[in-house]
């Protein structure tokens, strides 16, 4: 099984995220259902409302990129709800420590 479908992997790399929209002034950071088994994080912030589809591996992986169709569908939800779409691409590793700086895509 790829390590991005390990629950465990999945829930340490949305807290990752959620820290970092935390420390960077985002407020109101709730899970948003995507489909089945896919969580976004919404975030309210000073500058911008964003909604994030976080994609988590286990190094030494990476992350895999969202395809068209998966950007698509972020995006679609992002412009229904009002804010801004982006995909945060998160590696820890087998201690569920973040290995390296979070990427960020905005998503358009």
């Amino acid at each position: 099984m790829p390590d991005f479908d390990l629950p465990e992997a999945k829930l340490a790399g949305e807290k990752h995220v959620e820290l970092w929209l935390t420390e960077n002034g985002y407020t109101n950071i709730v899970k948003e259902e995507l489909r089945l088994n896919e969580m976004m994080l919404l975030a309210k912030g000073n500058i911008e409302h964003i909604l994030v589809r976080v994609i988590t591996c286990i190094h030494p992986n990476r992350p895999y990129k969202l395809s068209e169709f998966e950007a698509d569908v972020v995006t679609r939800r992002a412009v229904k709800l009002q804010v801004t779409a982006y995909a945060a691409y998160v590696v820890i590793d087998t201690n569920n420590d973040l290995f390296e700086d979070i990427i960020w895509d905005r998503l358009q």
